[in-house]
């Protein structure tokens, strides 16, 4: 049972890291095409302070408390 659970955490600790991968990759697409910094939901600007604590957020912070995402 303990292998079945190591290889479980070791497959969600996968997808995770290929989560932030693309989560890093669109943010770069988006700095290429001059629009990072800008809310994906509303095109508002996102705040310096957010895209400090997450370089990779795609929503201003009025957007990720309304749609639940972080």
């Amino acid at each position: 049972m303990d292998a079945l659970q190591g290889q479980a955490m070791a497959q969600a600790s996968e997808r995770s890291r290929v989560a932030e991968l693309a989560r890093i990759a669109a943010a770069l697409v988006r700095l290429d095409a001059d629009t990072y910094g800008d809310c994906l939901s509303c095109g508002e600007e996102i705040a310096d302070k957010r895209l400090g604590v997450d370089p990779a957020a795609t929503l201003c912070i009025a957007c990720a408390r309304s749609s639940g995402a972080r």
